[in-house]
């Protein structure tokens, strides 16, 4: 190796390892606060809807400034429940093997793997999402609402084809679609720096 390819080997290095030290010291990880977090949902049918809650059971996200660059959202499904009726009969349904069968699959998971900044202060997130143990890839818009030196909080509005998770109870795919396919999810996340 001639003098000037090695020094230019050693340059590159150099560049890559400061580059590398930089995004280390940037990157801040982040908990959610679980108590403070809110997971609302809203189904549709032919002549009507539902709304309701899930609880967090666990998150973590790891920021660069405002960027997400990457995270895991754990959803408690046994938490599941309508708020616009106490009907346990509804209840059960949605905690049933019609929808997401809670006993075998008691948690969801939402795995962050990156977000870019989009011309009007949104990031695009793109991530991974599991439901009933199937997973696809997801994108979505998520806005930070609220900053301290501490603390984080973002928004989002998720809308999921719950078919692609193997539920289709009464959708389109039977040929049925009395029970919309897509269901949303609005989310109002706050995060914690770590210790």
């Amino acid at each position: 190796m001639n003098k000037t390819l090695k020094s230019l080997t050693v340059i590159g290095l150099t560049a890559i390892s400061l580059m590398s030290f930089t995004a280390a010291v940037t990157s801040e990880n982040f908990t959610a606060v679980k108590e403070k977090t809110k997971i609302e949902w809203t189904g549709r049918k032919v002549g009507g809807e539902h709304e309701g809650i899930v609880k967090l059971k666990s998150g973590d996200v790891t920021l660069d400034g405002d960027i997400i660059t990457s995270g895991t959202l754990v959803m408690d499904m046994t938490t599941i429940k309508p708020t616009d009726t106490e009907s346990k009969k509804l209840t059960n349904h949605i905690k049933g093997e019609d929808f997401f069968n809670v006993k075998a699959f008691p948690e969801s998971k939402l795995v962050i793997t990156g977000s870019k900044a989009m011309k009007d202060g949104k990031l695009e997130v793109t991530g991974k999402m599991t439901i009933l143990g199937k997973t696809n890839d997801i994108t979505f818009m998520a806005t930070n609402t609220g900053k301290t030196e501490n603390y984080r909080i973002y928004a989002t509005n998720i809308s999921i084809d719950r078919t692609k998770y193997g539920i289709t109870y009464k959708s389109s795919i039977l040929g049925d679609a009395t029970i919309k396919d897509n269901f949303d999810i609005k989310v109002k996340l706050v995060l914690k720096k770590s210790e």
